[in-house]
């Protein structure tokens, strides 16, 4: 055993560039394959761990004003709750903070505390007067608020302040960036806070366990029996809640999980190519090894430990880097929960990725190094290297033909001279090139479908009004702007859809909308009143399809609604609608619009507009530009995707560059001898550079259509994931232009790894090598 590690460590010594390629590559794929686990292991645990710490509401419901709380306070025993929160007042109110304007739903309680939704304070403490109002903190570090701030409620006619004396952390709804948010002040305040249609009772309910969706469904049933009719306006459960906040880490787990099996399949594939190439050319070596007194398994050993070697620095270091890579990203999560945030990470877990990572390389180094043992000794020392398969000899012949100079028709020969090293090398490259391509494409699709929820391009104005100020009010002063081109009204409402137990947000326009950039996957945009649009979770929930006629309730109303299309909407996770205004025409009280967005007319100068119609009422109306920034989650995604792409593009030139380098060290004596017939060093480079580039070629024209296949997949997972199909336009992102030149720029990236081994093979010294052979 010491004459086995000996030799290995005298090898590994002398094949410094393999080992750093094998050490690199294996250091990626458990880098990224660690991430991928420990978040995938972490992903549930801090949200569960924070609702059960906070005691959480499974359920919350939202009654009318005009409900009577005393009968609100029996709904518990209607449904099994177990113990419950309120009823407490909730008044909607806009808030300004320096020039920004925000609309919150002010709860009236009186602590922090209770036996359903205990509000983690994080900074300061409760509200103790009126004229004091605690945030999220969520909201706070997004709007950049802090305690001591005062804010202007601008949605009452007296315009009082509020003070932030405290920020906390609320397990029952989403962070800020993806969500509506609540604020809390005393009930004493809210009377005052109260404006026209803005009030109404919340009720959070808990159950003695995590109820299912179906369960869920059944309580929001029986409560709709129960009370007067309309009693119901919104409700919101936990499952949504929890989504929200594990979506970012479910769609990363995702992606990390692909793409640490890709790193690992290719890195399989270099081990596998270079234990080869060392069999083949060392077969003189492997006849003495074994007329000396090595046994085959020892030959094995000394082959298969010149991999293992590095690959286990790289595993202990990957690990380690993975680990500690995923730390932000579970920081962040614990962060945004109210949970303090300590260091999260298995023993056991990191010892199974260490073993399965060895494993997997010691298996991919073994199976090719039994050919060393299994060779005779005569046999070996007297050939002294591998023969060669015809498909070389043919792509020169082809090559000739084509008339291509010699030292390119040499170097496309020897491309494919060992298929199985060339294949693998193809594997290599393949997965790199098909990381760009998704690496490339996912953020085009998400800005794309950011865009069509931001109106990105179709209007540059949003301008938001409080009750204080009225819908005519607004248009005249819209219209009244020479540049204003068109306004598009929206307002809101909810609806209960049969087979769905929360009441749905109803988006309700007035005004040309069928240019304000919505995509639209199937049928069509509504066209009169009735007619509704849904993303896919909701018609999969309800049962619905395009065409389908239902009776929604609103207000206690029914309605005959009318499904026209499919639309894309992440808004609470594809559980939305889209109609006009005037389908709620029937309901009382009257439904009226509290946003327009606003399309200027060509050349229009944003800001200026923008100072102008808010100057006209700084307090009752917000004017903003169009917020057409990418969100955070989405942010991480493409920069993870970045990461990911430069790792397996990594891992493919160390591929490219493994397999030149043994190439040329197993046909130095080739090289030597057409140096001393004339051979210049520049077309000895060139030789090499052309076997690069017929590898990278040939894998960049089967990368292309993978990598666009799997750019498909990934958007439907990510589209599914936020309750949507995804739309037709987020797969054709790359023009034809593109599809041809990332190939080519393959080629041009594995020309430049070929650089070091061709100068390697034009510096050698003909006479040393003629002599030593």
């Amino acid at each position: 055993m010491t004459a086995v590690l000996i030799k290995a460590l005298a090898d590994l010594r002398r094949r410094r560039l393999q080992a750093a390629v094998i050490f690199l590559t294996v250091l990626l794929s458990t880098a990224a394959g660690t991430m991928a686990v420990t978040l995938m292991t972490q992903t549930r645990d801090p949200y569960q761990a924070a609702f059960d710490k906070q005691r959480g509401a499974h359920l919350q419901v939202a009654y009318k004003a005009e409900s009577d709380p005393q009968l609100l306070a029996r709904t518990p025993q209607m449904i099994g709750a177990s113990v419950f929160g309120g009823p407490y007042r909730v008044t909607n109110i806009q808030i300004k903070s320096g020039d920004q304007k925000f609309f919150v739903d002010a709860v009236g309680r009186d602590n922090p505390r209770g036996d359903v939704e205990v509000l983690n304070i994080t900074s300061g403490r409760w509200a103790q007067g009126n004229d004091e109002i605690v945030l999220t903190r969520s909201f706070s570090e997004l709007h950049h608020i802090a305690i001591g701030d005062r804010l202007k409620v601008t949605s009452v006619v007296r315009l009082p302040t509020l003070t932030v004396v405290g920020e906390v952390v609320d397990i029952d709804e989403g962070s800020a960036d993806l969500s509506s948010q609540r604020a809390w002040v005393l009930p004493t305040a809210v009377p005052a806070l109260t404006s026209p249609d803005s009030a109404y009772y919340l009720m959070d309910y808990r159950f003695a366990s995590d109820p299912t969706n179906a369960q869920l469904q059944d309580s929001i049933n029986r409560l709709r029996a129960a009370l007067p009719a309309g009693s119901i306006t919104g409700s919101l459960n936990y499952i949504l809640i929890r989504n929200i906040f594990n979506i970012t880490n479910q769609i990363l787990t995702g992606v990390l999980g692909a793409f640490s099996v890709f790193a690992l399949a290719a890195t399989v594939a270099i081990v596998a190519t270079l234990v080869t190439g060392i069999v083949i050319s060392a077969y003189r070596e492997i006849g003495i090894m074994k007329a000396i007194g090595f046994t085959p398994a020892e030959v094995v050993g000394v082959f298969s430990l010149q991999i293992f070697i590095p690959a286990l620095v790289a595993c202990l270091l990957g690990i380690s880097l993975g680990t500690i890579v995923s730390q932000p990203l579970l920081a962040n999560s614990s962060h945004a929960l109210g949970l303090s945030y300590t260091p999260a990470f298995s023993v056991g877990l990191d010892l199974l990725l260490l073993a399965g990572g060895l494993l997997v390389v010691a298996a991919a180094a073994t199976l090719p190094a039994l050919r060393a043992g299994l060779l005779k000794p005569i046999v070996a020392i007297a050939i002294a290297s591998a023969p060669r398969g015809a498909t070389g000899r043919l792509l020169r012949r082809s090559a000739a033909r084509a008339g291509l100079p010699r030292s390119l028709v040499l170097g496309i020969g020897d491309a494919f001279a060992r298929p199985l090293r060339a294949a693998l090398t193809l594997l290599a490259v393949l997965l790199g090139v098909a990381t760009v391509v998704v690496a490339i494409g996912l953020p085009r699709s998400f800005e794309l479908i950011n865009n069509s929820e931001t109106g990105a391009g179709h209007y540059q104005v949003v301008v938001t009004r409080t009750s204080g100020y009225s819908d005519s009010d607004v248009l005249r002063v819209l219209n009244a702007q020479p540049e204003t081109a068109r306004v598009v009204s929206v307002a809101g409402q909810n609806v209960a859809v049969p087979g769905v137990a929360d009441p749905v947000n109803t988006r309700l326009f007035r005004g040309d909308s069928t240019r304000i950039g919505y995509m639209v996957i199937a049928g069509r945009w509504f066209s009169s009143p009735g007619e509704v649009l849904a993303p896919a979770a909701l018609l999969r929930d309800a049962h619905l399809k395009v065409g389908d006629t239902f009776t929604g309730i609103a207000n206690g109303q029914p309605l005959q609604l009318h499904v026209v299309g499919e639309i894309y909407d992440i808004s609470n996770l594809g559980h939305s609608l889209f109609t006009d205004l005037a389908t709620m025409a029937s309901l009382t009280p009257i439904v009226e619009p509290f946003q327009y967005d606003v399309t200027l007319a060509p050349g229009a100068d944003v800001a200026s507009y923008v100072r102008r119609v808010a100057a006209t009422q700084p307090d009752l109306i917000d004017v903003h530009a169009s917020d057409t920034s990418i969100i955070t989650p989405v942010k991480i995604v493409d920069l993870v995707l970045l990461i990911l792409a430069a790792v397996l593009a990594l891992i493919g030139i160390g591929g490219v560059f493994n397999t030149l380098l043994l190439n040329t060290r197993e046909r130095i004596r080739d090289t030597a001898t057409l140096k001393a017939v004339g051979m210049s060093p520049r077309q000895v480079v060139a030789m090499v550079a052309a076997s690069a580039a017929l590898l990278a070629l040939v894998a960049g024209l089967v990368a292309m259509p993978v990598g666009l296949v799997l750019h498909h997949l990934l958007n439907d997972v990510i589209s599914s994931s936020a309750g949507n199909d995804t739309p037709p336009a987020a797969y054709g992102v790359f023009n034809p232009f593109e599809l041809v030149l990332i190939p080519l720029l393959g080629v041009v990236v594995a020309v430049a790894a070929a650089l070091i081994p061709g100068r390697w093979a034009a510096r050698t010294n003909v006479v040393e090598v003629l002599h030593a052979e």
